[in-house]
C-alpha cells in the first residue's frame, strides 16, 4: 500500500510546530513573563472598585480616629426668662466631665481599626490579585488548548480526506473510514468545547478587572521557590495579611473591653447659673451624676470581653489553616515541579521522536492509515496532559507565593 508523503509531512509539521514541544525557555525570559502577568495584576488592581471602596474604608477610619481624639462632650448653653408679677431671667451654662477618660479608649478603639482597615485593604489586594493571576494562568493554559485542538482537528480533516480517497480506491476498509470520521467529528466537538471554556475564563477576567484581556499570554516553563524552614513557615505565615488582620481584630475586641467598662461608668454634669430677678441677683451652681442601681451595664462588658476571646480563637484558627495551607502548597509544588522537569527534559522529546518514528514507519507502508490515526491522536492527547500539568504548575507555585505573603510584597508597590 502505497501512501501519499506530502500528506505526511505536512501532518508531522503541524505537530512539531507547536511551540509546547520547543526547548525549555531561558530563566530570563520566564521571569519576563512572570512579570508581565504581575503588570497585568497591578493594573487590575488599580481600577478595581473593590479595591477602591477598601481604601475609602481607610480614609472613613482616619476620619474615626480623628472624631475619637476630640472631646466626648460639648458644654450646654442655657436661657429662661419669665414675665410674671416678678420678671425673672437667668442664663447658664454646664458641661459632662468625662470623668473616667472614656475618649482615650475611644481613641485606642478607633487607632485598632485603623490599623485593620489597612490591614484587610493589604488582605484583599492579596486574595484579588492571587485571583487574577490563577485567572490568568486559565487563560493561558485554555488558550494553548485551543490551539491544540485547533491543530488536532486540522491532522484528523487531513486524515479524513485522505481515508476517503483511499477507500475509494479501495486501499482501505469501510471501518477505517468511520474511524478516521468519528476522530475528526470528535476533534471538532473538542475544538467547540476548548472554546467555550476560553471564553469562560476571559469573562472571568473581564469580572474581576473590568476590561478585555487583549495580551497574548503565556505560561512560564521555568518557576521556583525558596523552601522554607519550620520557624521560616510559622514567621512568614504570622506576617500573612489574613493572620494579621485576625490578630488587629483581636486587638480591636480587647481594646472594646476598657472602652465598654468605662462607657458603663456615670460621669458628673456641672453648671453654673446667674441671673436676676426683679432687684434681686441669682447665682446657681448645679450638680448631678446619675445613680446605676437598677441597671450598671455589667452585661455589655462581659459581652465584649467573650467577644475578645472568640476573636482570640478565631485568630489562633486562621494561624493554623494558613500554616496547613503553606506546608501543602510547598510540598505539592515540589511534586508537580519534579513531574515537569521530567517532561521537558523526556517528555517533549519522547514525543517529538514519536512523531518522526511514525512517518518512517507511514512511509515504509509497516502501519495503515489507521494505525497512524490513532498513535497520532494518542500524542496530541499526551500534549493535552503537559499543558495541563504545566497549569498545575502555575497554580501550586501561585498557591505558595500566596500564603508565603511573597506575593503580597511583589504586589505592594499598588498602595
Amino acid at each position: 500500500m502505497k501512501i501519499s508523503s506530502t500528506a505526511i509531512t505536512v501532518a508531522v509539521t503541524v505537530v512539531v510546530s507547536n511551540p509546547g514541544w520547543a526547548n525549555t525557555a531561558p530563566s530570563s525570559f520566564s521571569t519576563s513573563m512572570v512579570g508581565n502577568l504581575m503588570t497585568i495584576t497591578r493594573q487590575a488592581l488599580k481600577s478595581s472598585p473593590e479595591i477602591q471602596a477598601a481604601q475609602s474604608a481607610v480614609a472613613a477610619a482616619k476620619a474615626r480616629l480623628k472624631g475619637a481624639a476630640l472631646p466626648l462632650n460639648n458644654p450646654e448653653f442655657e436661657a429662661e426668662t419669665e414675665r410674671t408679677d416678678i420678671n425673672t431671667y437667668q442664663l447658664g451654662v454646664s458641661q459632662t466631665i468625662d470623668w473616667h477618660d472614656k475618649r482615650s479608649a475611644y481613641e485606642q478603639v478607633a487607632r485598632a481599626q485603623l490599623q485593620a482597615a489597612g490591614q484587610e485593604l493589604r488582605s484583599l489586594r492579596l486574595s484579588k490579585g492571587s485571583e487574577l493571576l490563577a485567572t490568568l494562568g486559565n487563560i493561558a493554559a485554555q488558550s494553548a488548548m485551543v490551539e491544540l485542538s485547533q491543530r488536532k482537528t486540522s491532522i484528523l480533516s487531513r486524515f479524513s480526506k485522505l481515508a476517503g480517497k483511499r477507500h475509494a480506491a479501495g486501499d482501505i476498509s469501510q471501518s477505517e473510514l468511520e474511524l478516521a470520521r468519528l476522530s475528526l467529528a470528535e476533534a471538532q466537538m473538542q475544538h467547540a468545547r476548548d472554546l467555550a471554556a476560553l471564553i469562560q475564563v476571559k469573562s472571568d477576567f473581564f469580572s474581576l478587572s473590568g476590561k478585555d484581556l487583549r495580551e497574548d499570554i503565556t505560561l512560564p516553563d521555568s518557576l521556583a521557590i525558596e523552601p522554607l524552614t519550620t520557624s521560616a513557615q510559622e514567621k512568614a505565615v504570622r506576617q500573612h495579611p489574613d493572620v494579621q488582620l485576625a490578630l488587629l481584630q483581636a486587638q480591636i475586641a480587647r481594646a472594646s473591653i476598657t472602652a465598654a467598662d468605662r462607657e458603663r461608668k456615670a460621669d458628673p454634669t456641672v453648671g453654673v447659673s446667674a441671673g436676676r430677678e426683679d432687684d434681686n441677683t441669682l447665682l446657681a451652681f448645679r450638680f448631678s451624676i446619675p445613680i446605676q442601681v437598677r441597671n450598671n451595664y455589667q452585661n455589655k462588658v462581659d459581652a465584649v470581653r467573650h467577644d475578645a476571646l472568640q476573636a482570640e480563637q478565631l485568630a489562633q484558627q486562621k494561624f493554623w489553616e494558613l500554616r496547613a495551607l503553606l506546608r501543602s502548597s510547598e510540598q505539592r509544588f515540589t511534586v508537580v515541579s519534579h513531574a515537569w522537569k521530567q517532561w521537558l527534559t523526556q517528555g517533549r522529546n519522547s514525543l517529538q521522536k514519536r512523531i518522526h518514528l511514525l512517518e518512517t514507519l507511514w512511509n515504509t507502508g509497516e502501519i495503515s492509515t489507521t494505525d497512524y490515526l490513532l498513535q497520532v491522536q494518542q500524542t496530541l492527547d499526551t500534549q493535552a496532559s503537559g499543558i495541563k500539568l504545566q497549569a498545575d504548575l502555575w497554580s501550586a507555585w501561585l498557591a505558595w507565593m500566596t500564603h508565603s505573603t511573597t506575593l503580597s510584597q511583589q504586589l505592594k508597590d499598588t498602595d
